[in-house]
């Protein structure tokens, strides 16, 4: 059983910045089934994050034997290890930085491993049904080389909203506030795309400069949890490589 969720070759958006949508990412038996298997209890279980609203099952625990079921295991197992990277790697080509003999360079949520260079996740992610943006316009952590979301609705979610958004800059970032998650603040941009929160959607972008600035739109009516799955690759600290340089101030 194939369970990339890049089985379909997508095209490559490189402006404003590099990224790319696969809608029906999944083969649909594959995701039926890893919907059904959703570990809503587990991840509930877990302390939330971002004042409350946000549950994250990280691959350190989604890897332990008896955490999540086997589908969900080989999943998260096979989206931190050198091949997904590859596969990504394929398709950003020479944007993402070239990293050799990657599979003993990288290892799930290895980030702070003396021996490591990149560390991979795969988290399963709940936000608690709340009517405001989750995510305001900001950046990600500069040692991030890319980051996926793949959106998992419950079928019976009736809210609008939740949906990625792509910025584009009139002027250069050079200051984010980390306390605040990274956000931008007035240097936000323009919307010059949006990726509606729709089942197995799939988006993906590499984090190559500050012009990655993205959002989550608020949501309206929500009563379901809003259900997605994060995929991503970094530097370490032990590597102190970095993608772009940013000053990060603490507001």
């Amino acid at each position: 059983m194939t369970l990339s969720v890049l089985q379909k070759k997508p095209i490559l958006i490189e402006e404003p910045y590099p990224y790319f949508i696969i809608e029906d990412a999944l083969p649909e038996k594959v995701y039926e089934q890893l919907e059904r298997e959703w570990p809503a209890e587990q991840l509930l279980g877990t302390q939330p994050f971002d004042n409350g609203i946000c549950y994250r099952l990280k691959s350190d625990e989604m890897l332990k034997e008896g955490v999540v079921s086997k589908l969900w295991k080989e999943f998260a197992e096979y989206h931190t290890s050198a091949d997904f990277y590859k596969e990504v790697k394929n398709i950003f080509g020479d944007i993402m930085p070239e990293v050799p003999d990657v599979e003993s360079t990288i290892s799930p949520r290895g980030w702070d491993k003396g021996g490591d260079k990149i560390g991979s996740d795969c988290q399963t992610v709940m936000h608690e049904p709340v009517d405001f943006s989750s995510r305001t316009p900001h950046i990600d952590n500069p040692r991030e080389i890319y980051a996926g979301l793949l959106y998992m609705p419950y079928p019976d979610c009736k809210s609008t909203g939740g949906e990625f958004q792509i910025h584009k800059q009139s002027t250069v970032v050079t200051e984010v506030n980390k306390n605040g998650g990274r956000a931008v603040g007035d240097k936000a941009g323009e919307i010059v795309n949006t990726v509606p929160y729709k089942r197995n959607t799939l988006v993906m972008f590499c984090n190559n400069s500050t012009n990655t600035v993205h959002s989550v739109s608020a949501r309206k009516n929500a009563v379901r949890h809003r259900r997605s799955v994060n995929i991503i690759a970094e530097f370490n600290k032990v590597a102190k490589r970095s993608m772009f340089n940013v000053r990060e101030m603490r507001k």
